[in-house]
């Protein structure tokens, strides 16, 4: 009988137990419920595994394990020793009236499973977390295999590099590192993917006047703050798509011929964006390829706007501030710190251009948020075939590699305690809706994701 025949006899209670652990609401800044996740987390992780530790940070907990192989090897060669990372903090679920079913009542529909946390990240560790447990549980585990749970992702993991330094010796030893996180290809294949953009965010906040005021009695005299954030944003991206700011592209990467070639395979279907997105026409720098926008270049995002009041709530006045929110997708070479420099030198410059824009910067407030480094893994390593292999065992279906996954996560923290390769295989559908309303995960996909697992750490044994 095939492994994923086994699994599926299995899967009842592999959902009962994903079940118990997404009835956990562990927001990120709700630290008790956190706590309670972190707990679950090394109760599960005592019955199998060597060693469990719940490491302590200024913010929620990492939680880290081993398991010692169990096969002896005739050979003298070492069998190279795999890192799992995967986060058990969750975004809030607002807006509530929006989830069909309560979000942290897990609940199946139509062969998917509904909670909040299911894809982003619960049920993809926990997916990685069962492949080991079979393989434990069967005897069958043939290489050392460590796993680190990250209680703060979606705020940036601004204490997981000070857990990891504080445990250095527990990651000297790993050879490679695999991050399960993020939907899938919208062409549904599964995927190998050797990088990601990083992220650094900011808020420009312009408040022009003490207090809110009739438009009609002071409409001419008050500054209305939402145009003069319009007239700082037309300053710092054109209507093509490029980023303004001086030096924004200085350091951006060029891609190995290799990283091209898997892009270009990847023979984008226009359409199928469409169709997913519900566009009728793309955003990003109008010049470039739609892989290449996606990959190989870095963006400049409005991720929110709030000024006034809207519908049943509008008032005719002029609102006295703006909040913009702007979030820099980077690439490899480029750092947030420069990037900050960058946006911060962009208003100097501008403060000096006219008397108009320095009265506007001086009433600005720029507070930069959470940040990511990119990071890029070669393709040409030994790892791409063993990884390659292993996934199209586990999803009976052959791999696309994309080069360097458009979102955000904390790989370069791994990264610089590691000095290993990292690669991401997500195993949520493409469709996951992370971090909206009715977040979900295909239970067959939970269930390759179990046998992609297995099949990652029989080929890495056999090594």
């Amino acid at each position: 009988m095939k492994k994923f025949e086994l699994l599926q006899n299995q899967k009842n209670k592999y959902l009962e137990d994903l079940f118990d652990f997404l009835r956990i609401p562990s927001i990120t800044r709700d630290a008790e419920e956190v706590k309670k996740a972190a707990k679950w987390l090394e109760k599960r992780l005592t019955q199998t595994a060597n060693y469990v530790e719940i490491v302590e940070t200024k913010g929620n907990p990492v939680v880290i394990a081993e398991w010692e192989p169990q096969i002896n090897s005739d050979s003298e060669q070492k069998k190279p020793i795999l890192l799992y990372y995967g986060h058990y903090d969750v975004q809030p679920p607002e807006p509530l009236d929006e989830w069909v079913s309560p979000p942290f009542e897990p609940e199946i529909r139509e062969g998917r499973i509904y909670a909040r946390g299911v894809g982003d990240n619960k049920g993809q560790l926990f997916a990685n977390l069962c492949g080991i447990e079979w393989l434990h549980k069967n005897k069958q585990l043939g290489s050392k295999v460590k796993f680190i749970f990250d209680g703060e992702e979606e705020l940036g993991s601004p204490y997981l590099e000070d857990a990891l330094k504080a445990k250095i010796e527990f990651f000297e030893n790993v050879d490679l590192v695999i991050v399960s996180d993020g939907p899938a290809d919208p062409t549904w294949k599964p995927v190998l993917e050797f990088g990601a953009r990083g992220i650094q965010t900011v808020q420009i906040h312009l408040k022009s006047a003490k207090g809110d005021v009739h438009s009609g009695n002071f409409g001419g005299i008050q500054p209305n703050p939402v145009w003069d954030v319009i007239r700082l944003l037309r300053t710092m991206r054109d209507e093509n798509g490029k980023c303004l700011i001086e030096g924004f592209y200085d350091d951006v990467f060029i891609p190995t011929e290799a990283a091209i070639k898997a892009a270009e395979e990847l023979n984008r279907d226009p359409e199928i964006y469409k169709e997913q997105l519900g566009i009728t026409y793309f955003g990003g720098e109008q010049d470039l390829p739609l892989t290449h926008r996606l990959m190989f270049r870095p963006t400049f995002n409005i991720r929110g706007f709030k000024s006034g009041e809207v519908q049943e709530n509008a008032k005719t006045m002029i609102p006295k501030e703006a909040i913009v929110e702007i979030d820099v997708r980077l690439v490899p070479n480029q750092t947030p710190e420069k990037m900050t420099k960058l946006i911060q030198a962009h208003f100097e410059k501008l403060r000096h251009k006219s008397e108009r824009f320095a009265a506007i910067i001086d009433r600005c407030t720029l507070k930069f948020g959470s940040s990511f480094y990119p990071m890029f893994t070669s393709l040409e390593l030994p790892w791409t075939q063993i990884l390659e292999k292993a996934i199209e065992e586990g999803f009976e279906e052959k791999p696309i590699k994309i080069p360097l996954a458009g979102g955000s996560l904390p790989l370069y923290s791994l990264y610089k305690v590691t000095g290993k390769p990292l690669y991401v295989i997500p195993y949520a559908q493409p469709d996951e809706d992370n971090h909206a309303p009715n977040e979900n995960m295909m239970v067959d996909w939970f269930l390759k994701g179990i046998n992609t697992s297995i099949a990652i750490l029989e080929n890495l044994g056999k090594k």
